[in-house]
């Protein structure tokens, strides 16, 4: 509302009767002009103050000053930018009194594009990776947030043993053929062996290149073929160096039903043990008395197993007793690398330590059935 002030100066009554002496004795008094009214209150638009009444005429009293006008309400702040919300509409400047309503705020502007969800994850390697979920979209603002795209998919998981397939190689030729139980040099450091227990038939050729050789077997009761390096039994496998292997082969016309074994093989004496790292078996898998596992990366995963052999022919050259040490590879090989001297370290943690060694070959053994394997890589070293 707008606020009048009274004009100071003589009531209507008085003037009056100035102005009828005024006419009988001459006097004019100067009325006082209508006073300056105080304009409206900040913020309202007055309209001008009231027009004062002018004096009487005479010296007349000056027009009133008009009230000046209010100023209109402070135009509203607008919502600042914020990152993915949009800023809030300003708030309208209020309304003074008897003011101009005050000017809206502005609408604020809107906050910038929001940021779209970060790329995902791909998945972790595993099998067939899982793809990975796309970034969330983001939180829009003054406009809607750009979507995050979608995440990579997840590599496909690491092969495992029996995925990754050997190299392909041409099959050696020539060498020298064994028939009978014998053992003598293999060339290039290597030793040969070949053994039976005189049931069926079989025969070792020894290429000459690396420690590889080709075995045919037929009918056999227990036939064993192995090409490796023999030991004076004066040393242990830590005395000696560290151990590896590394193989390829093919088989064919493999019967089932029997048992066999591809893998290193050896003895020890003092104490006395026979062992065997498994890669594959021909037939049946072993299956002994399991103490252990353990994981060599890219090797595979074994299971440990000892089996006692009662008064069995060995290298003593008498029957004894003795415990067989085994490794026995759950995936299956036919190509790789064999990290032997720790199969030795994980068996000597389980409290089967072997003694001074006497061989360390790559055997392949044929029991109650027939066929055919056939290297075309072949080494066993010792570091």
């Amino acid at each position: 509302m707008l606020s009048v002030r009274r004009r100071s100066g003589r009531s209507p009554g008085a003037i009056v009767g100035c102005l009828a002496a005024a006419l009988l004795a001459g006097c004019a008094s100067s009325g006082s002009g209508g006073g300056t009214s105080t304009g409206g209150a900040t913020g309202g638009s007055e309209t001008g103050g009231v027009t004062g009444s002018g004096g009487v005429t005479g010296s007349g009293g000056l027009t009133g000053s008009g009230g000046a006008s209010s100023s209109g309400g402070a135009t509203g702040t607008g919502g600042t930018n914020s990152t993915g919300t949009g800023g809030s509409t300003g708030t309208g400047g209020t309304s003074s009194t008897g003011g101009v309503s005050g000017s809206g705020g502005a609408a604020g502007a809107g906050a910038h594009v929001g940021t779209g969800g970060a790329t995902g994850t791909g998945g972790a390697a595993g099998t067939g990776g899982v793809t990975g979920t796309g970034g969330a979209a983001g939180a829009g603002g003054g406009h809607p947030g750009s979507g995050g795209s979608a995440g990579a998919g997840g590599l496909g998981g690491a092969a495992g043993a029996t995925a990754i397939p050997c190299p392909t190689a041409t099959p050696l030729t020539g060498g020298k053929q064994y028939c009978s139980t014998s053992d003598g040099s293999a060339g290039g450091g290597y030793t040969y062996d070949l053994w039976s227990d005189g049931q069926g038939s079989g025969c070792i050729t020894v290429y000459g290149v690396g420690a590889a050789f080709k075995a045919d077997w037929t009918n056999v009761g227990d036939w064993i073929a192995r090409v490796g390096l023999a030991f004076d039994k004066t040393k242990t496998y830590s005395q000696i160096g560290t151990f590896s292997s590394d193989f390829a082969y093919t088989t064919s016309g493999i019967t089932t039903g029997g048992f066999g074994n591809v893998g290193i093989y050896g003895w020890s004496v003092n104490p006395l043990h026979e062992y065997y790292i498994a890669e594959n078996w021909l037939g049946k898998k072993p299956n002994f008395t399991k103490v252990g596992t353990f994981t060599i990366d890219g090797e595979g995963t074994y299971d440990v197993m000892t089996n006692t052999q009662t008064n069995q022919p060995n290298i003593t050259g008498t029957n004894a007793t003795f415990v067989q040490y085994w490794s026995v590879n759950q995936t299956p090989r036919t190509c790789g690398h064999i990290s032997i001297s720790k199969h030795f370290a994980e068996w000597a943690s389980l409290g089967l330590q072997l003694g001074n060694l006497e061989e360390t070959r790559f055997l392949v053994e044929g029991q109650n059935n027939s066929g055919t394997i056939d290297f075309t890589t072949l080494t066993v070293v010792a570091k």
